[in-house]
């Protein structure tokens, strides 16, 4: 490969700028074969995925997994990168959704950023995919808890494309995390975004509310009615019937010792965690 000062010469031919150009006026961020044939009429198929392999050689095309590329902005210079959540959109297999830990830091509820972007899918499976730095993880849900999310829009770094990517409401992203604080960086990590969300008014209670009483898992509900109710925020109360749903008590925490618990009866909640997680000045 030719090299200039020290670079690869990223320098392309007639017809290879010419797909780079109508990649950039179509605003494709994420190429994805079979779904984008050739879409210059005066070149056949066979003749586009030539181009295309070449434009991959010469470093154009970044490929993410099988049949899926990054297409390198014209103006990319060092090193460079893709918002995740851009590639996340483009690489998700049908119906999905940003949440957990990732929609926690997109809606400023964390001060963390992981490395990890949670894609959540609808009734299908897909391996783990990592890319420039970051793992891509899909998680499938039931059609029941899908719902809560909307699109937002992002700038890929191309400057041209405008990629909707679908991202769980703040709230949804809460009980997400209720169901499976695994994805979430962990219980004490749900209570601060909780905290967080309500100092920035970024949370809504009867949203909130809203949004638990649709979640089919009564666990989450109960868990966010105490929660809430530890920070002495009126919504709880109308999480309270939730309670009743559930035949055995839950766990507050999934994943701290549940040795010691305390059983709380009104809210069937074994609570496993320490009350100075609670601790503070109240949000309500």
């Amino acid at each position: 490969m030719k090299r200039v000062n020290g670079e690869r010469s990223l320098a392309t031919g007639p017809q290879e700028a010419r797909v780079l150009t109508e990649l950039e006026r179509r605003g494709i961020s994420i190429l994805a074969l079979p779904r984008d044939p050739s879409f210059l009429p005066d070149i056949a198929d066979g003749h586009f995925r030539k181009l295309l392999h070449t434009l991959r050689t010469k470093g154009w095309l970044l490929p993410i997994e099988h049949g899926k590329y990054l297409v390198v902005p014209r103006a990319a210079r060092g090193t460079w990168g893709e918002h995740p959540f851009v590639i996340a959109a483009g690489i998700a297999p049908g119906d999905y959704y940003i949440s957990f830990w990732s929609a926690l830091s997109h809606h400023r509820l964390t001060e963390q950023v992981p490395r990890i972007v949670y894609v959540a899918l609808r009734g299908r499976r897909k391996e783990a995919v990592r890319f420039q730095g970051w793992r891509y993880r899909f998680v499938m849900l039931s059609a029941a808890k899908f719902y809560g999310h909307a699109a937002a829009e992002f700038t890929a770094l191309n400057g041209a494309a405008r990629v909707d990517v679908e991202i769980a409401a703040p709230e949804k992203a809460i009980l997400d995390s209720l169901d499976n604080e695994h994805l979430a960086g962990g219980f004490p990590e749900i209570v601060k975004a909780l905290q967080r969300g309500f100092a920035l008014r970024v949370l809504g209670g009867d949203r909130l509310v809203a949004h638990a009483r649709r979640y089919p898992n009564a666990a989450v509900g109960v868990r966010l009615g105490f929660l809430l109710e530890q920070f002495g925020r009126p919504e709880a109360q109308a999480l309270r019937p939730i309670a009743q749903r559930l035949k055995h008590p839950v766990f507050l925490s999934l994943k701290a010792p549940r040795e010691g618990a305390r059983l709380d009866p009104r809210w069937r909640v074994n609570v496993n965690v320490s009350a100075s997680l609670f601790e503070g000045a109240p949000v309500a």
